[in-house]
């Protein structure tokens, strides 16, 4: 099973837009830095659960909102 993290990444990025949050907001509401955001996003850091889990719970969304369509198995 692998996941897709550019697409996680690009998905990330638009739902923070959709909800007009800057990512220095989304940190602050999450209680994690805007440069580990920001690598999220642009695919330099790789998330763990439990930081998936917090930037859902700032963007009102579930993991699934997120994940769903990311994860292939080979």
């Amino acid at each position: 099973m692998e996941v897709d993290y550019g697409l996680l990444a690009k998905r990330l990025g638009k739902i923070r837009k959709e909800k007009g949050m800057t990512q220095a907001q989304l940190a602050e509401k999450a209680n994690l830095t805007n440069n580990y955001i920001s690598n999220i996003e642009t695919q330099h850091s790789i998330p763990s659960l439990e930081t998936l889990v917090k930037i859902c719970n700032a963007l009102e969304i579930t993991p699934n909102d997120l994940l769903m369509g990311t994860v292939q198995t080979s």
